[in-house]
């Protein structure tokens, strides 16, 4: 499937003080390379003129990218949510469509992003993949920046912080785990680390 959208900008989500792993998981390593360098080399196939890291950790970062922290409202500047990161995204986008993908998924590749961007159509807000558990991965996918953001800002104003109403609200493509699984590595694709049995299991995949 080729790409029907020219040159999207990319927006890593490396995110807050990942309290349930204790350290940032942004910079732990995999593979030889840190898990933001993975999420960077996996959007760069479809993202090559511009990637931007999203999260309020991003003074530590070793990196050329460029690092813009999270945004919120007045009235939720106390609140962490992942939908802080894709409102931030959206709202300093300069391309009609971006692609989004959380420094947690290691195991996206770009033949993943490709085929994902090749269903960026006029018709769609939202493209998505469906896991392989049945569920929507939205931290991994493309969003049309400035239908989706005054969606999101709508719902933060609202107090309705989860991406999956956003979906819904949303003409979203949901692209089924049928569709990509024929790509390699596709079984580890939407392997999340959120925990350090999590990453253990990352490592013994990226070691075999």
């Amino acid at each position: 499937m080729s790409i029907t959208i020219k040159d999207p900008e990319g927006f890593i989500l490396i995110g807050g003080a990942s309290s349930r792993m204790g350290r940032d998981k942004a910079q732990m390593t995999l593979g030889g390379q840190k898990l933001f360098e993975r999420a960077a080399a996996a959007l760069s196939v479809v993202c090559p003129t511009r990637i931007t890291l999203v999260g309020n950790r991003g003074a530590h970062f070793d990196s050329d990218l460029l690092v813009v922290p999270d945004m919120s409202l007045d009235s939720t500047a106390h609140l962490r949510a992942s939908i802080f990161g894709l409102y931030t995204a959206l709202v300093v986008a300069k391309t009609p469509w971006i692609a989004v993908l959380a420094c947690d998924l290691p195991f996206v590749t770009g033949d993943l992003m490709i085929r994902l961007a090749g269903y960026c159509l006029n018709e769609f807000d939202a493209i998505i993949p469906i896991q392989s558990d049945t569920k929507p991965q939205p931290l991994c996918g493309f969003y049309r920046a400035r239908r989706c953001m005054h969606m999101v800002e709508a719902m933060i104003r609202n107090g309705d912080l989860k991406i999956q109403s956003l979906l819904s609200r949303l003409n979203t493509r949901f692209v089924g785990f049928d569709e990509i699984a024929d790509l390699d590595e596709s079984d580890d694709f939407f392997l999340n680390i959120n925990s350090q049995a999590d990453y253990e299991t990352a490592l013994e995949i990226a070691a075999g």
